[in-house]
């Protein structure tokens, strides 16, 4: 059993959930940003997503390496966003990259195109992050904005030689991968989070690694996506009667967080429709709202008003109000 007190990150923890599954759970303010996942399958060692940066996968690879003796050979990437995708390089070509066709599709077209904004802005949007810090009011600013400083600076340090990593297997629908201890069921989900987004179920030990169609203790990001369609899939995910949901960004969480994305997203829903209704669209006002006092220690706030912002323009079409 890899021992876990023996290793250490400045950009992820290594928590464990079961004999063999572990989750490496992003650090504020390092260069991870995301959460991603070790699956001892028997035989085969599965990654499930790689971060935004070489630098914080290369520590994961050194933790597989150091208490496995072996790299994984399987690696899956959950959807096209950066954070999750950019750590791929380290891991190939000795391991097979695996996602659903549309994030194949997305990582070719929408996420070069995140790559080249990176690649020429990334410089100038940490500096603007800096001097924010510096004229921050409070210490939950700062926080926030250590995070998104962790952020780009990964990024500006990986940039040199930072390449993006396309998968070379893809599926539609439902694809297992089967262990001599374990079998990983992979489902994707269209339109929810992204233009596809793939969990990681492990039946036998009643796990499931969510990826960005969970955040616990974040808001969630919903313009990218189809919250309705989000909706569908955590009520899906719900009924899995799993004991452990690890989301994209956070900690490791239960159905109870599920069901609180459930309602947050509803509350978001809600809130935008009866703005629509009463003609009360404008950026200003919405830029005005506060965070509901349920969701107010969530972090990355700005999120919550981007969300109303994309609902209430996705409400205001003929097509747009389920």
């Amino acid at each position: 059993m890899p021992d876990i007190a023996s290793f250490a990150s400045k950009h992820f923890t290594i928590q464990r959930l079961a004999d063999g599954v572990y989750a490496a759970i992003a650090i504020d303010g390092g260069h991870a940003v995301c959460n991603a996942g070790l699956v001892d399958l028997g035989g085969q060692l599965l990654v499930f997503d790689t971060f935004v940066s070489p630098q914080a996968a290369q520590d994961l690879k050194r933790f597989i390496t150091d208490h496995y003796g072996q790299r994984p050979i399987v690696v899956v990437n959950s959807h096209y966003h950066n954070d999750h995708i950019w750590g791929n390089q380290v891991f190939v070509p000795e391991a097979l990259v695996i996602s659903s066709t549309r994030t194949y599709e997305l990582i070719s077209t929408s996420g070069m195109e995140e790559f080249n904004w990176y690649t020429a802005n990334s410089a100038q949007q940490l500096e603007a992050l800096r001097r924010q810090y510096q004229d921050a009011q409070d210490e939950y600013q700062r926080k926030q904005l250590v995070l998104i400083m962790g952020e780009y600076e990964g990024v500006l340090q990986a940039l040199p030689n930072l390449r993006v990593c396309l998968p070379n297997i893809t599926f539609d629908g439902r694809l297992e991968i089967r262990g001599r201890l374990r079998t990983a069921e992979l489902w994707s989900y269209s339109e929810a989070h992204s233009g596809s987004d793939t969990v990681l179920f492990l039946p036998q030990d009643r796990i499931v690694f969510m990826s960005d169609l969970l955040f616990v203790g974040f808001h969630p990001y919903l313009a990218d996506g189809d919250p309705f369609m989000l909706l569908k899939a955590l009520s899906d995910i719900s009924l899995l009667n799993a004991t452990c949901y690890v989301p994209g960004h956070g900690p490791v969480g239960s159905i109870e967080d599920v069901k609180l994305l459930i309602r947050y997203i509803e509350a978001c829903i809600d809130t935008a429709r009866g703005m629509v209704q009463a003609g009360q669209v404008s950026q200003d006002y919405i830029q005005q709202m506060p965070v509901p006092e349920t969701f107010a220690g969530f972090q990355l706030p700005q999120f919550y008003r981007a969300n109303i912002a994309f609902l209430c323009k996705r409400l205001s079409s003929p097509q747009g109000n389920p």
